[in-house]
C-alpha cells in the first residue's frame, strides 16, 4: 500500500508538472486590435512545392470558421495571412518580387500581417515536414481561431440593458451639441468630435457603453446614445431570445448593399440591440439607447 501510494505521488506531480510545463507552453500575448476588428483576409502563400497546399486548406478552413470575408486583392484587405516555409522578413509591402530564399519543408509557417504597413501581427509555426502541410496549416488556423475567440467580450443581455439607466448620459437628454460641449467641465466625462457626430466617454458609465455616440432629433437635439460593438465584442443572442416577450424583431437587408441583418427593439422603444447575420452566425453590430 505505501508503495502504490508513492507511486500515485509520483504520478500526480508528473501530472502536475506537465499540464504546468503544457499551459507555459500555449500561453499567448493578446493579440492586436487589428486582428480582432479585422473582417477580411487575403491569404498569400510563398509554397514551392508541398507547401503549396497551405493555401487552399486555410481558404477551405476560413470559410468554415465564417469570421472573416475572403479578399481577392491584398491592397484592398483588412489582414494578409502569409503561409511559408522561412520565417517573414516583415519586407511584405516593400519587396521587388516574391521571396526567392530557398526552401527546405520542415516547417509550416502562418504570418499575420498589417496590409498597410507590413508589420508582423501574429505568427506562429508547426514542424511537422513536407508531408503534413495541410495538417499544419488546419492546426495554425485552429490555433488562431482559438485565441481570437478567447479574447472576445462576452457581454450578457443585462450588461447592455444597465447602461439604459446610467445617469451619467442622462443628463444630456434633449440638449443641443453646443449645451452638450458646455458640459465637458461637469466632471459627467468627455465631450468630442463635431456636432454631427459627438461622442461621449465617461469613467462612470458601465463598461459596455464607456464611449457612446449621441443620437439627434430632426431638430438636431440630443435624443439617445448607441454604442458601436467591434468584432471584439459577443452578446449570445440566446440570452435575448430567452426574453423575447420584452422585444418586438425584425429584420432585413441594408439599403447599401446585400448585408443581412435583424434587431430586437425593446416594447418601450428605448433599446434597439441590432445583429448582422454572417452564414450561421449573429454579429453585435450596435446598441442604440434612447431617451
Amino acid at each position: 500500500m505505501r508503495k502504490f501510494i508513492q507511486l500515485l505521488v509520483v504520478l500526480f506531480c508528473t501530472a502536475t508538472f506537465v499540464s504546468a510545463a503544457f499551459a507555459k507552453k500555449t500561453e499567448h500575448p493578446l493579440l492586436p486590435q487589428k486582428i480582432m476588428q479585422a473582417d477580411s483576409v487575403y491569404v498569400d502563400c510563398v509554397c514551392p512545392r508541398a507547401l503549396a497546399v497551405a493555401r487552399d486548406t486555410a481558404l477551405h478552413e476560413l470559410q468554415s470558421w465564417g469570421r472573416f470575408r475572403i479578399s481577392q486583392d491584398r491592397r484592398e484587405t483588412d489582414l494578409v495571412f502569409l503561409f511559408s516555409g522561412n520565417p517573414y522578413l516583415g519586407d511584405y509591402t516593400t519587396r521587388d518580387g516574391p521571396d526567392k530564399r530557398p526552401v527546405a519543408i520542415e516547417f509550416t509557417i502562418l504570418t499575420v500581417i498589417d496590409p498597410h504597413t507590413g508589420e508582423s501581427l501574429w505568427t506562429d509555426s508547426r514542424r511537422w515536414g513536407s508531408w503534413r502541410v495541410s495538417g499544419a496549416s488546419k492546426d495554425l488556423i485552429y490555433g488562431l481561431r482559438q485565441q481570437m475567440e478567447g479574447q472576445v467580450k462576452k457581454w450578457s443581455l443585462n450588461d447592455l440593458l444597465m447602461c439604459s439607466v446610467t445617469p451619467a448620459y442622462a443628463g444630456f437628454a434633449h440638449l443641443t451639441p453646443e449645451e452638450a460641449f458646455a458640459k465637458f467641465d461637469s466632471g459627467i466625462g468627455k465631450v468630442s468630435g463635431t456636432p454631427d457626430h459627438l461622442m461621449l466617454t465617461s469613467p462612470d458609465a458601465p463598461e459596455f457603453c464607456k464611449r457612446a455616440q449621441f443620437v439627434f432629433d430632426p431638430e438636431h437635439r440630443i435624443i439617445g446614445f448607441e454604442v458601436f460593438a467591434s468584432r471584439a465584442d459577443d452578446l449570445d443572442i440566446g440570452d435575448v431570445l430567452q426574453r423575447a416577450d420584452r422585444f418586438d424583431f425584425t429584420g432585413g437587408k441594408y439599403a447599401s448593399g446585400d448585408q443581412v441583418y435583424f434587431s430586437a427593439q425593446s416594447k418601450d422603444k428605448r433599446i434597439l440591440i441590432q445583429f448582422n447575420v454572417e452564414g450561421h452566425r449573429s454579429v453585435l453590430s450596435r446598441v442604440s439607447y434612447f431617451y
